[in-house]
């Protein structure tokens, strides 16, 4: 048996869609409520129908405590595998995918869903009875599998739904609430401190972000995340135009996981900003070997933190501003023939199964 699990407040105007993205592939809807006060577990059994169960959680502020419950609930429900899916969460599934027979085949104890822009995966199928748990208060991560047992599945993806300025900082304030008080608990965790300066870098406040970012750099553990904590830390380098110290962390963050392109692209930029052009033809065409256009991007194993523009036509866009820059109108326009058709192959790689471009764009 598949069960979809869904935590949820009060988001009758949002739950139903994500119910409905995945009722079809699943044989029973998990929903736990968190003490939703409109009708959203109304719109869950208006969509779900038969396929529906609810389970009463109080919120506590912490996320992984609730995502657990709901795997005990599934298993307790008969599940063989229990599917997250969040209120703001929609599963796209390729024509002809069967959700049943892809986990029928697999070995793996976790399965994770690419995001719709292939920019990261999340952890979002759990075998059952789960050997793995949640742990974190926000951002929370699943442990507890070993090495080899966890693998992304593909033919299936997921899309969230934007949130508006005011959503966001209230995200960003709550979060940044919940890991000052966790990476106080454990200093030595990379991913808190990482996650705390994304809080702080969606609020703006880049100096702390920094500070957070490189807490998670210097502590180590997956080279992943070490490598783009350098990468978000050289971003907020960059909205202060603080250009050597943003190529400087990337240089960092280049040791740490010398196969993240983005790092050489975001490089290569800040260089052309500080007017090192050489610099930044250097930078740029480091990022082109090691990206997906051009370069040999897809034989480095990579599972999330990624930037697509940056891996295709983002270089390109450096050196046709670098060349021009240098009064090389020729090279400047090479540049940018290549940039126009690195950025046509990305977004062909972002279209659904059967897009016709003119027909459904």
């Amino acid at each position: 048996m598949i069960v979809s699990t869904t935590l949820t407040g009060s988001n009758a105007d949002i739950i139903g869609d994500a119910l409905a993205s995945v009722a079809g592939q699943v044989d029973r809807c998990l929903v736990i409520d968190t003490g939703a006060r409109d009708e959203t577990i109304d719109v869950a059994r208006r969509v779900a129908g038969e396929k529906l169960l609810v389970r009463e959680f109080p919120w506590k502020n912490d996320f992984a405590a609730a995502r657990n419950f709901s795997l005990d609930a599934a298993a307790e429900a008969g599940a063989r595998w229990a599917m997250t899916v969040d209120t703001d969460e929609r599963m796209i599934f390729d024509p002809g995918f069967d959700l049943r027979k892809e986990l029928e085949r697999s070995l793996a104890t976790v399965l994770l869903v690419r995001q719709d822009d292939g920019s990261y995966a999340k952890e979002r199928i759990v075998r059952l009875p789960a050997k793995v748990r949640w742990a974190g208060p926000t951002h929370e991560q699943l442990r507890g599998q070993r090495t080899g047992e966890s693998e992304v599945l593909p033919g299936l993806r997921f899309s969230e739904l934007p949130k508006d300025e005011a959503a966001n900082r209230r995200k960003f304030e709550r979060d940044a609430a919940l890991l000052r008080a966790h990476t106080r608990k454990l200093p030595k965790e990379p991913r808190w401190h990482y996650y705390l300066g994304a809080s702080y870098h969606g609020l703006q406040q880049y100096a702390a972000a920094i500070d957070a970012y490189r807490a998670c750099a210097a502590l180590g553990g997956w080279p992943e995340e070490a490598a783009w904590a350098c990468y978000r830390a050289a971003e907020c380098y960059c909205a202060l135009e603080r250009w050597r110290e943003a190529i400087d962390t990337c240089a960092r963050g280049l040791a740490i996981r010398p196969a993240t392109a983005e790092l050489a692209w975001l490089a290569g930029w800040a260089a052309y900003k500080a007017k090192r052009y050489e610099d930044a033809i250097a930078w740029s065409n480091m990022a082109i070997v090691n990206g997906l256009y051009e370069g040999a991007g897809a034989s480095f194993e990579r599972i999330g933190f990624r930037y697509p523009t940056a891996l295709y036509e983002g270089p390109y866009d450096v050196l046709r501003w670098t060349f021009a820059a240098l009064g090389n109108p020729t090279a400047s326009a090479e540049a940018a023939s290549e940039w126009a058709a690195a950025k046509q192959a990305r977004e062909g790689l972002a279209q659904p199964p059967g897009h016709q471009p003119g027909r459904d764009s």
